[in-house]
């Protein structure tokens, strides 16, 4: 039930969002919202919206979708031509569970990958050995004994991802970024984080965050701020980190000499 509600949250969401498809003229094109099962494809597949395949074959040269918008594999075996194996040319909120890779030497979610990126794995295999993410790779969640993973597993759930966005995307010293995150249960516990111990972080609601950041920014730097849930669905978020220019820091001088 949780998941059909957040999953319907989902595709309100897309539905709700203009987004421009990938143009891939030797793709194939898949009707929007829909599910694949025992499907074998030959080429890369061009989705748009969410998307989940069930019991499909992929033979392809490097990647086997186009772009995900939140895509879910069940079931699904992969054969690569290449060494480096993708997923998706781009996108993330990708769902591998009870995958099989097979015949390339790397396994990459994105060729195009982002800081901001949020993938999920259960009961993956690579050339039949068994694959978990990393305590380094951030991007990707292990959600073998969550709750997440129960149920994508059991065959209950489609695709799922949970929205971060911002007011403003660049910050200079001492300005605040509120964060909104959509698509959650009302009552799901959220968890933040940020990568910059020096920011100053306020959670005003469970679903919305305020980010300040250093009264001291002396170089170009980023600040990654983080969501979790105990469900498994995390998300994040890039901020910029600016310097000031000396006719900012002049102006400031100004007015609080004026005062």
């Amino acid at each position: 039930m949780l998941m059909s509600k957040l999953f319907n949250k989902t595709i309100l969401l897309f539905l709700a969002a203009i987004v421009l498809p990938v143009n891939h003229t030797s793709a194939q094109v898949l009707p929007l919202l829909n599910s694949f099962r025992g499907v074998t494809y030959q080429r890369p597949v061009d989705v748009s919206w969410p998307v989940l395949f069930e019991n499909c074959v992929f033979v392809t040269d490097s990647i086997a979708i186009t772009h995900s918008y939140g895509a879910v594999f069940r079931n699904c075996t992969f054969e690569s031509r290449s060494g480096a194996f993708y997923v998706a040319d781009s996108g993330d909120g990708i769902i591998l569970a009870d995958c099989e890779v097979r015949g390339c030497s790397e396994l990459r979610f994105s060729r195009h990958p982002g800081v901001s990126d949020r993938n999920y794995i259960t009961g993956i295999k690579v050339n039949g050995d068994e694959c978990s993410a990393l305590d380094d790779q951030e991007s990707i969640i292990e959600i073998d004994g969550l709750e997440l993973g129960d149920v994508v597993t059991a065959g209950k759930g489609g695709p799922m991802l949970m929205f971060m966005s911002a007011d403003r995307n660049t910050l200079r010293a001492g300005e605040t970024a509120i964060l909104r995150l959509r698509g959650l249960e009302d009552d799901m516990f959220v968890g933040w984080r940020s990568s910059d111990s020096l920011a100053d972080m306020v959670v005003d609601e469970p679903f919305v965050c305020r980010v300040t950041a250093p009264e001291h920014i002396t170089d170009n730097g980023t600040i990654v701020v983080s969501a979790y849930t105990e469900y498994g669905l995390e998300s994040a978020c890039v901020l910029k980190l600016e310097p000031e220019t000396e006719i900012i820091k002049q102006e400031k001088k100004s007015r609080k000499r004026r005062k």
